[in-house]
Parts: structure tokens; C-alpha cells; sequence
């Protein structure tokens, strides 16, 4: 009996994922929608986000790479706003799903925003996981986890590499910037991550919590590559970090995620007075940092893109391609990303679809609404 139980444990324990959905080269757009919303209304930005007209700012290169930048070639003048990208996924993935990004180059600069993340149905209520975020000249990754109230906790004894800055992760802790965990690796952002040759970013939604695994280039795990039919999250070794489930319950608190990718450029985190000093030197008398960056030519934004090898997505949820809906924040509106509800590759797919720094005060926009949110419910575009 005993030799039958222990022969069921490395099942019990098993953290294997098939995958689901794999978007690259010519073929990455069929995984994802433009945001409908014309301007970042989520954390104050200086963008109009693009459009399928803007073919410069998202594209395929020759080598097979995909890059999503800020226009850098445009005259901006004062009053107006700089284009830059902003996508959702057309999958609302449940719980059983590890998305996997692999970079050769991410953004940054002065004024520069950019955020891998997911986000909830009826954001911000179906809760937040920021993979990748960083502002700024910064040289180091900051993730965090949002949930809906103070039941969601970090822990302070989880087992990760990664520096825990704020354990409070619910809309009501005062910053509203969530449980926030910040990677030594000075290769995990901006020209560090570039100079290395970038790297891979690998997070966990499974039973176990909400792990972020970040490997440089030349630490990338053989098993982790475009055409891995599966990935199995124990192999990877210690996480960068770790909100487990016995502080903050993922089925109470995460709905199904939309995986977003975007990049904005000053607004209520990067354009900060004492955000911009950190790493890009104080503004002149009377500037802002719109003033100083965004408006005019855009030379300042020659390093604000992505260049992404790929993403791959493994689940082994029941269920999946939910409609990935969120609200559109800044607005009482809805944003409903395109339904998805089989598993069928699209056109340009891979085939195996078809196989089933320190805490911020401010966090944007998005820290104001999660605080908002607490007070009855009022989203804050009834306030607006």
C-alpha cells in the first residue's frame, strides 16, 4: 500500500504543461487585438495607442523577429500624443497556463513605460500579474501581483531569488501598487538585458500560486525553446518570484488572464519628478517630462521597442479561450477582446494549438483605480 502511494506522489507533484498556442514571426498577430482605446487611460501615459495602420510600430524583421516600438520618426507637436503599441490577447487563460516570452531586446529610456502583464475580466476585479515592468533607465525587472482585497497577501517565506519590496497585494494597501518583487539581475531590464542578448521570461498560473521565472541568454534551459511541446515549471529551478496560493488564493482572487504588452511613455509611474532623477537626471525649470521627451522629434525613443523571438503558451486547464474581457479603464466601458472558445490553430499558428529598485508610491493610474475600486465599487470612470 505505502509503495503505491509513493509511486503516485511525483504525479501529485508533477508541473507539466502542454502546449497551447505558439505566436511568432509573420504569425504573431493572430494571437492578439489592438487595444480599442485610443489613448492610455489606464496609467496616464502620453501615447494614442496604435492601429493596424500603424504597420512601422508593429512588424515582422527579415531575420523572423517581431518588433513593437514607440514612433521614433514622427514630429509630435505640444498638445499631442506619440504612438506607440498596446496588445491584448484574444485568450482569457485559466489557471493551468504558463506563458513564455522570449526577448532579444525590451524597452527603455527616459520616459519609457513598458509592461508584460495580465489582467482580469472586469479589471481591475479579476486581478493583475505584472511579469516584466520597468520605467525609465532602470536596470532591474519589478513583478507584482494585484488582487481584489486583503485576503491576498505575499509571503514573506516563499522560496525565490528575488527581493520582496511590499507584501500587501489587495487595491487597498495605500500605493496601490500590489505585492511588488524586484530581481537583483541587473540582465533582467533595460541595456542590461539588451547587452546580454536578452532572455526569457516564464510565468507560472498553476495550483501552487503565481511563480515568474527570468533566464538570461546564455542561461535560457535547453528545454525551454519555440518548439518545446511542453514545459515542466519544476524543472526550472528557484523562481524570481513566488506568491503562493496558501497567502493569496488564485481561484478567489485571479479570474482568467489576458495576457497585455505594451508600452507608454511618462504618465503617473515614468513621469514622476523623483522617478525621472533616479536614473535620467532632474528636469529643467518649468519642464515636465512630456515637455522634455515625448513632444518634438523622437530621437529619445531609439531603444523603446520589443524584439521578441516569440511567445509560447502551455495549459493544462480544462478550459480554455475564454472570452477575454476587461474593463476599459479610465472608462465605464468594456473591452472585449475577440472570443476564442476552441482550441483550432489560426491561420499562422504553430500546428501544436491545435494539440490542446524599490517599491513605488505610485504605480499609475492603475494603483488610483484598485484604491478607487474599494470604495463602493466606483470604477473611476464614474468619476471622470
Amino acid at each position: 500500500m505505502l509503495s503505491a502511494l509513493l509511486a503516485l506522489l511525483p504525479l501529485a507533484s508533477a508541473a507539466t504543461y502542454p502546449i497551447l498556442e505558439s505566436w511568432k514571426g509573420d504569425g504573431f498577430l493572430d494571437g492578439f487585438k489592438y487595444d480599442p482605446s485610443a489613448y492610455d487611460n489606464t496609467t496616464n501615459g502620453d501615447v494614442f495607442w496604435a492601429t493596424p495602420s500603424n504597420t512601422s510600430l508593429i512588424h515582422t524583421t527579415s531575420s523572423g523577429t517581431v518588433v513593437l516600438k514607440v514612433d521614433n520618426e514622427t514630429f509630435v507637436p505640444y498638445n499631442e500624443k506619440r504612438y506607440a503599441p498596446k496588445l491584448l490577447s484574444k485568450t482569457a487563460y485559466e489557471k493551468g497556463t504558463v506563458w513564455v516570452m522570449d526577448a532579444v531586446h525590451m524597452p527603455y529610456g527616459c520616459s519609457v513605460w513598458p509592461a508584460l502583464w495580465t489582467q482580469g475580466p472586469n479589471w481591475p476585479a479579476g486581478g493583475e500579474i505584472d511579469i516584466m515592468e520597468g520605467v525609465n533607465n532602470q536596470t532591474t525587472n519589478q513583478m507584482a501581483l494585484h488582487a481584489s482585497d486583503t485576503g491576498c497577501v505575499a509571503s514573506t517565506s516563499a522560496s525565490m531569488s528575488g527581493n520582496l519590496t511590499q507584501s500587501a497585494c489587495s487595491k487597498d494597501a495605500s500605493s496601490g501598487a500590489g505585492c511588488t518583487i524586484v530581481d537583483s539581475a541587473t540582465n533582467s531590464y533595460g541595456a542590461g538585458f539588451a547587452a546580454a542578448g536578452g532572455g526569457v521570461y516564464v510565468c507560472e498560473f498553476g495550483d501552487e500560486g503565481v511563480k515568474i521565472w527570468f533566464f538570461t541568454r546564455s542561461a535560457v534551459p535547453s528545454a525551454v525553446t519555440d518548439s518545446a511541446q511542453s514545459i515542466d515549471t519544476g524543472s526550472l529551478g528557484t523562481p524570481v518570484a513566488f506568491y503562493p496560493s496558501s497567502s493569496c488564493d488564485v481561484d478567489k482572487y485571479l479570474g482568467p488572464q489576458t495576457l497585455t504588452i505594451d508600452i507608454t511613455l511618462c504618465g503617473d509611474w515614468a513621469g514622476l519628478d523623483s522617478i525621472l532623477q533616479e536614473t535620467c537626471g532632474a528636469l529643467a525649470t518649468d519642464q515636465t517630462c512630456y515637455t522634455t521627451y515625448v513632444i518634438n522629434q523622437g530621437d529619445n525613443y531609439s531603444t523603446a521597442y520589443f524584439e521578441l523571438n516569440y511567445i509560447n503558451v502551455y495549459s493544462s486547464a480544462s478550459t480554455s479561450g475564454a472570452n477575454a474581457t476587461t474593463s476599459t479603464s479610465g472608462t465605464s466601458a468594456s473591452r472585449s477582446a475577440s472570443p476564442t472558445t476552441t482550441l483550432s490553430a489560426g491561420a499562422g499558428a504553430s500546428a501544436a494549438q491545435s494539440s490542446g529598485a524599490a517599491v513605488r508610491e505610485v504605480e499609475g493610474l492603475r494603483g488610483v483605480q484598485w484604491a478607487l475600486a474599494a470604495v463602493g465599487g466606483v470604477g473611476l470612470g464614474m468619476l471622470m
